[in-house]
């Protein structure tokens, strides 16, 4: 009677002779020369299949309708915040419509931090550069 609870032996491994609880249906014919493996066979992994993207188009289209219902909100909101408002900024004196100040705000918001961003982005990419310029130039003695 064989054991259900008993790891099956590896294969190739030696049977024991006369005993009712093997069977040669458990074990694979023993190869008289297995192939040589290389060591990095072990470790190597199946390369992972790309991923399939949907496209740019679905992307812009999901944007411009994003885009589409932030405009007709922002319209909704100068329409309905639509009182007068006076300002000051330094000597000058003006009014708008609240709903249209806020828009000018944010559209300057968006403006200083789109200029901070490039600033950073390209105080990073000089540095990247002369990383760069660096890492070749070991690189260059290194192979001398």
């Amino acid at each position: 009677m064989t054991d259900p609870y008993r790891s099956p032996e590896p294969a190739g491994a030696p049977r024991p002779a006369g005993d009712a609880g093997y069977s040669d249906a458990g074990y694979p014919e023993p190869e008289a020369h297995p192939p040589a493996r290389r060591s990095d066979e072990r470790t190597r992994r199946p390369a992972a299949e790309p991923k399939r993207s949907s496209g740019v188009s679905a992307g812009v289209w999901i944007a411009l309708i994003l885009g589409a219902l932030i405009l007709v909100l922002l319209l909704v909101f100068i329409i309905q915040n639509n009182v007068s408002a006076q300002f000051q900024y330094f000597s000058w004196q003006f009014s708008l419509p609240l709903g249209v100040a806020m828009l000018l705000a944010a559209i300057a918001g968006v403006l200083i931090a789109g200029i901070a961003g490039s600033v950073r982005i390209a105080v990073l990419s000089h540095r990247l550069k002369k990383s760069n310029r660096s890492l070749a130039e070991v690189e260059r003695i290194l192979d001398r």
